[in-house]
């Protein structure tokens, strides 16, 4: 029992180490400098994987945009965590997003290459961007006005189920 107190206690501590040198300071998308062109949507995403993006439609990243209060869709402070696509593509578009919600771009990265490259059959370059820490953190941080604890570890695990 102490043991997993202090397993826990030492998350917490990491996690708060970590947002205090990650300050503010939020992108827009882990992938800018890409286009829209670049993106393909959830929708093109389940025809492969239909299991995975089922358990995805189930979770709050797949109603993100729902969450935002009509002025917080425009401009840059809100929007670019409740939206899939490169920063600028979001600005321009305003409240309304060629993609919205949180969809498996946001996470993996544009799928263009990786979609082109699976449905040409080189499996070797149909792989999408790993998904670390940073990649969860630069939304769920303390910019956010209903910031939780982050807790990585713990969650990583829910994202798909």
């Amino acid at each position: 029992m102490a043991r997993s107190f202090m397993v826990l206690l030492s998350g917490v501590l990491f996690v708060t180490a970590f947002a205090a040198r990650h300050p503010a300071s939020v992108t827009l998308s882990a992938t800018s400098p890409q286009t829209m062109a670049d993106y393909v949507g959830a929708d093109t995403c389940k025809d492969c994987h239909g299991e995975v993006f089922q358990a995805w439609s189930r979770t709050k990243h797949a109603r993100a945009l729902m969450k935002l209060q009509p002025a917080d869709r425009i401009g840059g402070k809100c929007i670019g965590c409740h939206v899939t696509g490169p920063a600028e593509a979001i600005l321009a578009e305003g409240d309304t997003p060629t993609h919205p919600n949180v969809q498996c771009e946001s996470c993996h990265g544009p799928g263009k290459r990786h979609v082109d490259a699976a449905r040409g059959g080189d499996a070797s370059n149909a792989r999408t961007a790993a998904i670390a820490e940073t990649t969860c953190t630069r939304c769920h941080n303390e910019t956010s006005p209903y910031y939780k604890p982050f807790y990585y570890q713990a969650m990583v695990g829910l994202v798909h189920r």
